[in-house]
């Protein structure tokens, strides 16, 4: 399996299939050198590093190749990765992780735009929400995802949606990629991990539900490119809690992924 390599308090993978990994709020490092952010939001998100490594592991077990991942050492507390700069960091030193994490990705998607033409990005995030879902976040809030299918299939909700690039490549409707049976949240419901959306919880009933932020929005497919983003927002009990947990989890969610990425990508990446 390909190494990781660490720099500026990021740890990355540079790998060999059209999936990019990324982790930013799990990481414990702060540096004395870097100023404590002072506003916004602090909170880890427990066990995602250790989640996305395991995916990392589990994708090798199943493929015998490695994800693209990027994945945040450095604490939340100093910057937040997942946010515009004016509101990512107060200390200018903090820039540098901050710079590095975005490059990696960028650096990531470039690669992959040349060997395969097209891809998906993974960004990964950790929730408490009480009906304990897995959210997959497309930045269609949860008002829209509500909406019955023939209002939701408008091109303004595929245009503004972090998937957009799909539909070039899928032979399925937005529809279903976004909730339908191949969807991943439908596929993971299969598996024993309710998820939102999907056939099964088409919408969050209680308006708990993530559709994306910063990351996602930068580099999804909102923008153009071949490279088609989701947010995902695992639940801490039963899925983040334990190794043992985390490890049924990654399995899981590698085999859904290479089916999704089968269907709608029209890529096997099993050898």
């Amino acid at each position: 399996m390909i190494k990781a390599i660490k720099k500026n308090h990021i740890t990355y993978y540079q790998g060999n299939i059209p999936i990019i990994l990324s982790a930013p709020h799990g990481g414990e490092e702060k540096p004395s050198d870097i100023k404590t952010r002072t506003k916004g939001v602090f909170e880890k998100d427990d066990y995602t590093y250790e989640l996305t490594e395991l995916i990392i592991d589990e994708f090798y077990k199943q493929t015998q190749q490695t994800p693209y991942a990027v994945i945040a050492d450095i604490s939340r507390v100093k910057v937040d990765i997942n946010r515009a700069k004016e509101d990512a960091y107060e200390d200018e030193k903090a820039s540098v992780p901050y710079n590095q994490f975005h490059e990696f990705i960028k650096k990531s998607k470039s690669e992959i735009e040349k060997k395969f033409s097209r891809g998906l990005y993974i960004d990964i995030h950790g929730q408490s929400h009480p009906k304990g879902y897995l959210e997959f976040g497309y930045l269609l809030d949860n008002s829209i995802i509500k909406q019955h299918d023939s209002l939701l299939k408008e091109k303004t909700n595929i245009d503004n949606s972090s998937i957009s690039a799909l539909s070039k490549f899928s032979k399925e409707c937005f529809i279903d990629q976004l909730r339908g049976p191949h969807s991943i949240g439908s596929l993971m419901c299969n598996k024993g991990y309710d998820s939102v959306p999907s056939v099964k919880l088409p919408y969050a009933s209680d308006d708990n539900y993530f559709e994306g932020a910063y990351n996602t929005i930068t580099h999804g497919s909102l923008n153009g490119g071949n490279i088609s983003g989701i947010q995902i927002e695992f639940p801490y009990k039963e899925v983040r809690d334990t190794n043992k947990n985390r490890e049924r989890c990654a399995k899981a969610f590698v085999s859904s992924l290479l089916t999704f990425i089968k269907i709608h990508l029209d890529l096997d990446l099993k050898r």
